[in-house]
C-alpha cells in the first residue's frame, strides 16, 4: 500500500515543531479500505503535492474519492557512531558498554553490518561539535555517519477523509522522532527546562493517541497495509513513552529521548524501505 504525508517536518526547534505536529494530528477521519499503488522503486521522481486541508475529528468526513500522489523527501540524520560491527552480538556489547556510562546506545542494522549510535542531530555542524567535545573532554573516539531515510513517492486512492488521516499519521510519526531528537539537544544545552521537555513528550503522546483512536474508529479490520504499518509504529510508541516517563532527571530524560528518537526514526525508515520492496 502507498502512503500519504504532509512533507516531513524540518528541524524546527521547540514549539514551532510541535504546532506542526499538532496540525498533522488533527487531520482526521477515515472510512473503509484505501486502494493504494506504489509507483515503483527507489528511483521515483519527487513531485510537489499541495498540503491537504485540516479536518476536525468528528463523525462526519469527506467521502469524495480521489487519487493523491505524495512524495516523502529524503531525510538525513547525523549520527555519532561509536563502532561498526559484523555481528549483532558485538554491536550489542558495544551498546551496553556505553549504556552503562549513561549514553543512549542504539544498534542500527545497515545491510550486513551493525552500527552503534549514541546520539543523532539534524545538522551536521551540531553533530561535529559534540564529537569534538567528546574527544577533547572525555577522550572518546567516535565517527560521524550520515543516516539516510530514502525518498519515496506514493500514489493513494481513497476517500479524502481516509487519505488525510493516513497522511497525518505518517507526518506525525516522522515529526515525533525529530521532536524528541531536537528537544533532547535543547535540554542538554540548557535552552529548554526539564518541565518544557516533559511537556513536549506529553504533547506528542496526546497527539499519537488521538491519531490512533481516530484511525481505529474509522478503519475496519483487516487494515490496509499502510494503515497496519502505521498502527504498529503508533502502538510501539506506548513503550517509548513509558521509558521516557520513568526518567527521573534531565540527564536521564535526555538519554531516553535520544534513544527513543533513534528507534522511531529507524522504524520510520524501515517502513519506507518496506513499501519500496
Amino acid at each position: 500500500m502507498g502512503r500519504v504525508e504532509k512533507r516531513m517536518y524540518r528541524r524546527a526547534r521547540g514549539q514551532a515543531l510541535l504546532r506542526r505536529a499538532l496540525v498533522a494530528a488533527i487531520l482526521a477521519v477515515i472510512a473503509l479500505g484505501v486502494a493504494v499503488r506504489l509507483k515503483g522503486g527507489s528511483g521515483l521522481d519527487a513531485q510537489h503535492v499541495p498540503a491537504p486541508t485540516p479536518t476536525p475529528v468528528t463523525s462526519a468526513y469527506d467521502e469524495t474519492v480521489e487519487t493523491r500522489e505524495v512524495t516523502l523527501p529524503e531525510e538525513c540524520w547525523y549520527a555519532i557512531q561509536t563502532g561498526i560491527y559484523s555481528t549483532s552480538a558485538a554491536a550489542q556489547e558495544n551498546r551496553d558498554t556505553y549504556a552503562r556510562r549513561g549514553a543512549p546506545g542504539y544498534v542500527n542494522q545497515d545491510g550486513g553490518k551493525w552500527r552503534v549510535y549514541i546520539a543523532c542531530y539534524g545538522l551536521k555542524e551540531d553533530a561535529s561539535a559534540v564529537r569534538e567535545r567528546l574527544s577533547a573532554n572525555q577522550d572518546v573516539e567516535t565517527f560521524l555517519h550520515t543516516w539516510v531515510c530514502p525518498e519515496i513517492t506514493l500514489r493513494l486512492t481513497g476517500m479524502v477523509g481516509q487519505l488525510d488521516v493516513v497522511e497525518a499519521g505518517l507526518s506525525l510519526l516522522g515529526s515525533a522522532a525529530a521532536a524528541l531528537r531536537d528537544n533532547a539537544a535543547l535540554l542538554d544545552g540548557g535552552e529548554r527546562t526539564l518541565e518544557d521537555v516533559q511537556g513536549v513528550v506529553e504533547a506528542l503522546d496526546e497527539q499519537i493517541r488521538l491519531w490512533r483512536e481516530t484511525a481505529r474508529s474509522r478503519f475496519t479490520r483487516p487494515y490496509p497495509e499502510l494503515v497496519e504499518l502505521e498502527m504498529r509504529l503508533a502502538d510501539g510508541w506506548d513503550a517509548k513513552y513509558a521509558a521516557m516517563r520513568e526518567a527521573g532527571d534531565a540527564t536521564a530524560l535526555s538519554a531516553a529521548m535520544k534513544l527513543q528518537a533513534m528507534a522511531l526514526y529507524d522504524e520510520s525508515c524501515a517502513l519506507r524501505q518496506g513499501l519500496m520492496e
